[in-house]
């Protein structure tokens, strides 16, 4: 059974039937070597398509296996707790025992003593019994009401569950129709890239780095390269608007192209202005965990960068 989060590969690639007679047929009518359209290119996106839905098969069974494995060492600990605990109530109780033993023994001197004090235990046995009774009394009620609170809490998590699949799948699909992606490569260290731009190859790839570990933004990697990018980063430390500067930074993509693309739903978006301005004072940097591959982005500013909120 594959993991849940699990994506299927592409359709197999079927290669195009060559017929070896009549390409010798047209050549010979021809009086030119013969040539045969290997379609490398069909080919080899097949390949690469296969062999990332293995590493996307490995990555998931790993992150389920490590989910399942923390699982476990949490409910060991759990169980050593509750160990640990009914074993100093036994003690304590052995305590108990040793003391009334004691007592008792020292009362056997007098009749009259031992009489009193089997009077008084068995009053404090009666007691101790309805103390136990009434105690019995409330532990089923409150076993009914954990029962009550863990069927309702099921049912909301399966509820969420629900929801977080059904966003996922509308975050890809959007993704996909405005060509745009945001990776977290390692804790403040985030991946930027632009599809769509390039007509001749729609799916041609314009990326960026971009850390936010510090103060001030710095982008350790552009590909292509951008004449302007250190004037871009300089502008940005400046006025701290990180969503108008990714739109500066694909203007500039798009700039590299000799044919741009025309205006993508990309272009529509009008941007969440004053509310994506990250902060300028030290340490007033917040940082929340995203959805998708523990990509960690700026929550002052970068949380507003939903683009599932910007089509609605």
């Amino acid at each position: 059974m594959p993991p849940t989060n699990y994506h299927a590969p592409p359709q197999p690639y079927l290669p195009r039937p060559v017929s070896l007679q009549a390409i010798l047929d047209e050549s010979s009518a021809n009086n030119t070597s013969p040539e045969i359209d290997l379609q490398w290119e069909p080919f080899q996106r097949h390949v690469e398509g296969f062999l990332t839905a293995i590493d996307d098969y490995t990555l998931a069974a790993k992150t389920e296996i490590a989910a399942r494995a923390t699982d476990h060492v949490n409910s060991m600990r759990d169980l050593k707790a509750e160990r640990e605990e009914m074993e100093r109530r036994i003690h304590h109780e052995r305590e108990r025992e040793g003391e009334m033993l004691a007592t008792l023994e020292s009362e056997r001197h007098t009749l009259t003593d031992l009489t009193s004090s089997l009077n008084h235990l068995e009053s404090s046995l009666h007691k101790v019994k309805d103390q136990s009774s009434s105690l019995e009394s409330e532990l089923n009620t409150i076993r009914k009401e954990v029962t009550t609170e863990r069927t309702e809490k099921d049912r909301q998590k399966a509820r969420l569950n629900e929801m977080r699949k059904r966003d996922e799948r509308e975050l890809v699909e959007l993704e996909d129709n405005i060509g745009f992606t945001v990776d977290g490569i390692r804790p403040d260290l985030l991946m930027m890239r632009f599809t769509l731009l390039d007509p001749s190859d729609p799916a041609r790839e314009f990326s960026f780095l971009i850390d936010i570990s510090k103060q001030d933004y710095t982008v350790p990697n552009c590909d292509p390269p951008i004449p302007n990018l250190l004037e871009l980063v300089r502008q940005l430390n400046h006025d701290r608007e990180f969503y108008t500067f990714i739109k500066r930074v694909r203007k500039a993509f798009r700039a590299l192209i000799p044919n741009p693309a025309p205006s993508t739903r990309f272009d529509e978006l009008s941007g969440p202005g004053l509310g994506l301005r990250t902060p300028a004072v030290p340490g007033s940097r917040i940082l929340s965990s995203s959805t998708r591959e523990n990509v960690i982005v700026d929550g002052g500013g970068l949380e507003s960068l939903s683009l599932t909120n910007k089509m609605k």
